[in-house]
């Protein structure tokens, strides 16, 4: 015959179990997965030429359409469009936004110019060449960079590490989100963006950092990463600020970068620019449980305590009892000390 304590106590272990027998592998499931790994190239682009920039524009977006220069200026009160000569840097034409607008990224579509503001949830339409106010339009959240590929689609940065796809035509939002990702982990703070036609590529600024990174389109990873350090030592001054500008010329397959209150354009050779992102290898990775995971084991096993509080009450018991009781005096048979 079974006593309720030990009925109680073989009834809870068995709960125990066949939960843990059951969802253990499921919860705490160790089987590998496969994950591609690329390795990230570091480059120090080399610079072709250089062409005098306005120090006092505060660069947010850059391109360059039939042969000419065009630079989108940021801060309230300051924020402009310009068209400037692509050899002197000097400025065309210029229209200024009024005081309530903070200017960002830009791009070209359908020969239209299209320029996005900061936090004002408006993007203006220009005429190209005499930067007429063709029309605007609305989107949520921030706008930062924007760039059009071949099929006339556009790329929205807004400061984190996703990129979104919209379209031209009523930019509206598609599905399509692309996280960003610099071996395997997201990166954040993207900026301007340039999405040259040659290639499937995305180039991005990295903002407050002296780098730009070419991202696959297909799987949002980081290719290759281009360091302009060195360049801001050597041809800059103290009063320049964040790198921040890429322009693609497909006259020479160069591209032309620069930065906010920066001295000059430099136009410069990525190298290997256009080469989309290489698997060196496969990895096994092991799936290890995570926090979350050690939670809801715990919080069952709370929730089957009441099956089993009687073994733990007695176990308890005994142990008290252990140690508070007195030894038995010495001499005493076993008979003796279970009496």
């Amino acid at each position: 015959m079974i006593s309720q304590g030990g009925g109680v106590k073989s009834v809870s272990i068995l709960i125990l179990v066949f939960f843990f027998s059951t969802f253990s592998p499921l919860v705490l499931s160790d089987t590998p997965s496969s994950l591609d790994t690329y390795e990230v190239e570091i480059i120090e682009p080399e610079v072709v030429k250089i062409i005098p920039h306005d120090p006092h524009a505060f660069t947010q977006g850059l391109l360059i359409h039939n042969s000419k220069i065009y630079e989108s200026t940021g801060l309230y009160g300051e924020s402009s469009l310009r068209i400037i000569n692509i050899s002197t840097g000097e400025v065309e034409k210029i229209v200024n936004l009024t005081d309530e607008y903070f200017a960002e990224g830009i791009a070209i579509v359908n020969n239209s110019l299209i320029q996005l503001t900061w936090k004002e949830n408006i993007g203006f339409l220009y005429n190209s060449s005499s930067l007429e106010i063709i029309g605007n339009f609305t989107y949520e959240g921030e706008g930062w960079g924007i760039c059009s590929t071949a099929n006339n689609n556009l790329w929205f940065s807004d400061g984190s590490f996703q990129i979104s796809q919209k379209s031209s035509e009523n930019f509206s939002i598609s599905n399509d989100f692309l996280t960003v990702k610099y071996n395997n982990s997201p990166i954040n703070r993207l900026n301007e963006l340039e999405c040259p036609f040659e290639n499937s590529l995305i180039y991005a600024n990295i903002w407050l950092e002296d780098r730009i990174v070419s991202i696959s389109q297909s799987t949002g990873d980081v290719c290759f990463e281009y360091d302009f350090t060195n360049i801001r030592l050597e041809y800059e001054n103290e009063n320049s600020r964040e790198l921040n500008g890429i322009a693609y010329d497909e006259s020479s397959s160069l591209f032309l970068i620069t930065g906010k209150n920066w001295s000059n354009y430099y136009l410069v050779d990525f190298n290997r620019s256009f080469q989309d992102c290489q698997i060196i290898e496969e990895v096994v990775v092991e799936n290890n449980p995570s926090y979350l995971q050690y939670i809801v084991i715990i919080a069952v096993a709370i929730f089957l305590m009441p099956f089993s509080w009687p073994t733990f009450v007695l176990v308890f018991y005994k142990l008290l009892r252990r140690q508070t009781q007195h030894p038995p005096p010495s001499g005493t048979t076993e008979k003796e000390r279970e009496e």
